[in-house]
């Protein structure tokens, strides 16, 4: 093996499931309507539209959206929408081992032993990783309900969101502006508190896993039974770190979409949008970079080495209950 395809190994290993690939095909075909909308526009020699009131380069997208493209914009909209919900909707699933509004889970060990009524309290806590390794779980499970709901929050607000965006481009500017307009506006609100309850749930899990991290020390692991409001041991972890990569992404696009809205100019409020859904596509990346390492979990060099994961809602009740310790 040559030495390329040794550094290819060793910074891209294999995935641990394909759910990674969810968020591209959500919304690259967004980028390619995007794209095509310019192109047509361009090749058009950049109309001003009988229906808009000012000369503006480069117009809305809603505006190119308005003519014979609006067959595209209505189902590139769509599928968008769609994607989301449905990415979404997969981090639910490997995090919580079913889907959002499905009963059951199917996250159960297949080690006899582990659930053996014969098994010690401290035979299951001293091999959280061997119970875990036999689960089910796509990604790293949640460690309280509080993660779990954020997941399930976002996902509702974004469903009503999406929905917002293909009412937005089904009722165009053209011939209901006022309806376009409210539509436009909701659906940035919606996508704002879906992308903040994903934030949310990344910055819990970043502080959970902190405290159980095996490079943090003894004290900081002991600590965290007893005063978990603390930011106590590795802070800086892979769900501490895509917390932060939201809140810089979700800074810019609130900024954004401010300039988009309050600017009087019709050009550069323009830009500020074709900006903004440009940018709406680098979530789907972050996600994408989520999936991708979660889920490799079960191979991660520090995730295994976490022994005990008591007190933690998802971990749990990976444990029979029949060998929890009485309280």
């Amino acid at each position: 093996m040559t030495s390329k395809s040794t550094h290819r190994v060793r910074w891209f290993p294999k995935p641990g499931n394909y759910f990674f690939i969810v968020p591209w095909i959500a919304f690259i075909p967004w980028y390619g309507m995007l794209v095509a909308m310019l192109v047509c526009w361009a090749a058009q020699g950049h109309p001003i539209y009988w229906f808009m009131h000012t000369d503006q380069f480069p117009v809305y997208i809603s505006d190119i959206g308005a003519t014979n493209l609006r067959p595209l914009f209505i189902s590139c909209a769509g599928w968008q929408g769609l994607g989301y919900c449905i990415t979404v909707a997969c981090e639910y699933f490997q995090r919580a081992g079913r889907w959002p509004f499905q009963r059951g889970l199917f996250a159960k060990t297949t080690s006899a032993d582990h659930g053996s009524a014969t098994a010690s309290t401290e035979t299951i806590k001293s091999n959280y990783r061997d119970v875990l390794l036999s689960a089910k779980f796509l990604m790293p499970p949640y460690y309280t309900r509080h993660e779990r709901n954020c997941i399930f929050a976002a996902f509702v607000l974004g469903l009503v969101g999406e929905v917002c965006l293909l009412m937005c481009s089904i009722f165009s500017t053209a011939k209901f502006p006022h309806v376009h307009t409210s539509m436009v506006a909701l659906f940035c609100v919606f996508m704002f508190l879906s992308t903040c309850c994903l934030m949310a749930e990344y910055y819990m899990m970043g502080k959970h896993y902190a405290a159980l991290h095996p490079l943090a020390s003894l004290e900081e692991r002991q600590g965290v039974k007893t005063s978990r409001h603390k930011w106590v041991g590795h802070s800086m972890n892979k769900f501490t770190l895509s917390a932060i990569a939201k809140t810089l992404w979700l800074t810019l696009a609130l900024v954004w979409a401010i300039c988009f809205g309050a600017i009087d100019d019709n050009s550069i409020s323009g830009c500020f949008e074709w900006l903004l859904a440009f940018w709406f596509g680098v979530l789907f990346m972050i996600i994408s970079v989520d999936f991708y390492l979660g889920g490799r979990y079960k191979y991660s060099k520090y995730f295994h080495q976490v022994t005990d994961f008591q007190g933690y809602y998802k971990y749990e009740r990976l444990v029979p209950s029949v060998l929890q310790e009485p309280v």
